[in-house]
C-alpha cells in the first residue's frame, strides 16, 4: 500500500476551498486550477454554485450546519483545506459571529472527527489585532490581539479555534492585512472609489479621511501566500500576509482618479473626516518569508491598475423603479 493511502489521503490529492467565489477565493481557485494537473483535484464548497463552474467540482453545503459540513467533507475527502468563507462588514454582529467563528469551529470539529491527516489554512484579518501603537509597526505575529470591532473579534475567535487544533489536523492561519486588486468589493474604500469613478451616472464622489495608511497587498499575491503556507507552513502558527509597508488611502484615490480621466469631482465630507481605525498599519512578514520563501511580487501601482480595469469592465445592472 502506498504512502498516501496509508495516511488516509486519497491517491490524488484533493484541495477543498470554501468561499471560492469571493474576492480572495477566486484568485486562489484560479491559481490552483492552473496547476491542477500537477497538484491534484480542486473542489469548492458553498451554498450556491456559480453558473460558470463545473458541477462535478462543486459541493453544496451550509457551513453553519454541522450535518451539512460533515456530508461535504466526507464526500470530498480533502488532503488540504483552504477556509476563506465568511462575512465582512457591514454584516450584522450576529452574522459575523455565526459565519466567521461558528462556521470555522464546525469545520475544524468535522475534520477532527475523521481522524485523518489534513492541512488546513484559515484566513484571518489584521482586524484581529485591534489598536497597534506606531512604535510597534511593522507588527509581528506575537503582538497581543485586542480586537475592537465585532468583525475583528469574530475573526480572532476563529483564529483561536485554529490554534487550539491538534494532530492529525495541521492548521495554519494567514492573517491578511488589506487585500486589493481586481474584484475589490465596494465595502472597501478603494473598491468604492473605483466603482464610482467607473459609473457614467456619477458626477461627484464624497469621501472621508484620506490620510490613513494601510498595508495593501495584491489579492493575487495573497493567493500565492495561501498556497505557500499549505505547502511549507508550520502547523500551529499565525503568519502575517502583507507587504511590510503602507500606502496612503488618498494616494490610491488620486491614482484611480487619474486612471478614470478625472471626470468625477471629489469633495471631502466633513461628517466623515475623522479616521476610522488606526492611522497606520503595517505587517512584519519575516515569518512567512523565512518559512515559505513567499514574497509579494505585485506593486501597489499595478494593483490599482488591475482594480480600475476590472471595475471599468464590470457589467452594470439596469436601474429599477
Amino acid at each position: 500500500m502506498d504512502e498516501a493511502r496509508m495516511l488516509g489521503h486519497p491517491l490524488v490529492p484533493v484541495y477543498l476551498l470554501t468561499g471560492a467565489s469571493g474576492f480572495l477565493g477566486r484568485p486562489l481557485r484560479d491559481a490552483l486550477i492552473g496547476t491542477e494537473a500537477s497538484r491534484g483535484r480542486v473542489v469548492t464548497v458553498g451554498r450556491h454554485r456559480p453558473l460558470d463552474w463545473p458541477a462535478d467540482s462543486f459541493l453544496q453545503a451550509d457551513l453553519t450546519n454541522l450535518e451539512s459540513v460533515r456530508a461535504a467533507i466526507e464526500e470530498a475527502n480533502p488532503s488540504v483545506v483552504f477556509h476563506l468563507a465568511g462575512k465582512t462588514p457591514p454584516a450584522s454582529a450576529s452574522d459575523l459571529y455565526v459565519s466567521n467563528s461558528v462556521a470555522t469551529a464546525l469545520l475544524l470539529d468535522t475534520l477532527r472527527e475523521r481522524a485523518r491527516p489534513v492541512r488546513v489554512v484559515l484566513t484571518g484579518s489584521a482586524a484581529e489585532l485591534g489598536p497597534v501603537d506606531e512604535q510597534d509597526l511593522p507588527v509581528g505575529e506575537g503582538h497581543p490581539c485586542r480586537p475592537e470591532t465585532p468583525y475583528g473579534l469574530s475573526k480572532w475567535l476563529a483564529t483561536c479555534a485554529g490554534l487550539a487544533a491538534r494532530p492529525p489536523l495541521e492548521v495554519m492561519i494567514a492573517r491578511i492585512f488589506n487585500p486589493i486588486g481586481p474584484g475589490t468589493p465596494e465595502s472597501q474604500s478603494l473598491g468604492r472609489f473605483a466603482a464610482r469613478f467607473s459609473d457614467p451616472t456619477v458626477e461627484e464622489l464624497r469621501v472621508g479621511c484620506l490620510d490613513t495608511r494601510r498595508d495593501f497587498v495584491d489579492v493575487r499575491d495573497v493567493a500565492r501566500a495561501l498556497i505557500a503556507l499549505a505547502e511549507h507552513g508550520r502547523p500551529g502558527l499565525v503568519y502575517h500576509v502583507g507587504t511590510g509597508g503602507s500606502q496612503r488611502v488618498g494616494d490610491g484615490l488620486e491614482q484611480l482618479q487619474r486612471l478614470s480621466g478625472e471626470r468625477v469631482r471629489v469633495t471631502i465630507d466633513p461628517d466623515r473626516a475623522v479616521s476610522a481605525g488606526p492611522r497606520d498599519s503595517r505587517a512584519d512578514i519575516r515569518r512567512i518569508v523565512e518559512h515559505t520563501g513567499w514574497r509579494p511580487l505585485i506593486s501597489w501601482e499595478e494593483s490599482l491598475r488591475a482594480l480600475w480595469n476590472e471595475a471599468r469592465a464590470r457589467p452594470r445592472l439596469p436601474l429599477t423603479v
